[in-house]
């Protein structure tokens, strides 16, 4: 009676081969992780952050090397970004926004005080759902925006 023996040794070896094929195969293909291009995630986070609503308050400034203490308007300023590519802040300024690169974010202000529209562009320092640091140079100075999420 060996030979059926052997051919259930056979047939339960090709089992277990591809059962553990299967469960490589499974556990490959679902830890493969979907590219995703970094400027459609960064400015997904930037308009829907913690606070879900792409709202950015001022908390804190940093003028070329020097912290400056933020008056009391400084600190209720703030940014909203939204998803239809639309930028207002609360000094009454609105326009648009963009992200051409990873690192890059430009505002559009089409109402600015001299009638003509403005163009200001940031360096992206970092951004996560909970703060955002922004660059740019004004007069050949640095200066150095952090914001957080906001209500």
């Amino acid at each position: 009676m060996p030979f059926p023996f052997i051919l259930r040794l056979k047939f339960f070896g090709l089992n277990k081969f591809l059962t553990i094929l299967l469960l490589l195969v499974l556990t490959i293909s679902c830890s493969k992780k979907d590219n995703v291009d970094p400027i459609t995630e960064l400015s997904s986070i930037l308009i829907s952050n913690t606070s879900n609503l792409g709202k950015w308050r001022l908390t804190a400034l940093k003028y070329g090397t020097t912290n400056l203490v933020l008056t009391p308007t400084q600190l209720l300023f703030t940014k909203h970004y939204a998803k239809d590519y639309k930028y207002s802040d609360t000094d009454g300024l609105v326009g648009t926004w963009s992200m051409p690169t990873a690192n890059q974010l430009v505002e559009v202000i089409a109402n600015f005080s001299s009638g003509i529209s403005v163009t200001q562009e940031y360096k992206i320092i970092s951004i996560t759902p909970t703060q955002l640091t922004l660059y740019h140079i004004v007069n050949g100075t640095e200066i150095t925006a952090i914001y957080s999420a906001s209500m």
